[in-house]
């Protein structure tokens, strides 16, 4: 069998029970049945020959193939919801940029490089927040923030997906 196509629907239904930690739980969630989520799973099981969960007691437990395809789900489901409320926020017409300031700085440094960095006259809508570095780099890596100002660079090989860049490099 083939595994260039795979049905999303049952992936988001599995996803949900591995983020609920039951059937029952995800099936209120989503306004479905119990037997509806399950049936779901196992065709899901069945496309991917193999188990996504293993009972523990009277409850569920991820595989090990579970875990490599939550990881990737959870990827995938998180990037669409974001995707999502910025096209949502972009139909307001502003476009909402979250950044994250550590607390070190000066106030008076941030402010001068976002005045820098916004175009006048762009529809945007600035939102920041301030905590300690490692706090912001794990909003980041959640796709929380859009970006942090920080005094401390970001170490890219220990965080995937993230770099970072010195202000006076990069034409702020």
């Amino acid at each position: 069998m083939s595994m260039s196509h795979i049905n999303y629907n049952h992936l988001y239904y599995f996803w949900h029970v591995y983020k609920e930690g039951s059937v029952v739980g995800a099936a209120e969630a989503l306004y479905l049945t119990p037997q509806t989520i399950t049936g779901q799973i196992r065709a899901l099981e069945e496309r991917l020959q193999g188990k996504l969960f293993k009972r523990k007691g009277r409850g569920l437990e991820p595989s090990e193939l579970g875990e490599l395809v939550y990881r990737y789900a959870d990827k995938m489901f998180t990037l669409s919801q974001e995707m999502l409320d910025i096209v949502n926020y972009r139909k307001e017409s502003n476009l909402l940029f979250d950044v994250g300031v550590a607390d070190a700085l000066s106030k008076r440094l941030v402010s001068s490089v976002l005045n820098a960095a916004v175009v006048e006259g762009e529809p945007i809508h600035l939102r920041c927040f301030e905590s300690t570095h490692e706090m912001l780099l794990e909003q980041l890596s959640q796709h929380k923030l859009d970006m942090i100002i920080s005094d401390c660079p970001i170490d890219s090989t220990q965080q995937e997906g993230l770099f970072s860049v010195r202000i006076g490099e990069c034409g702020v």
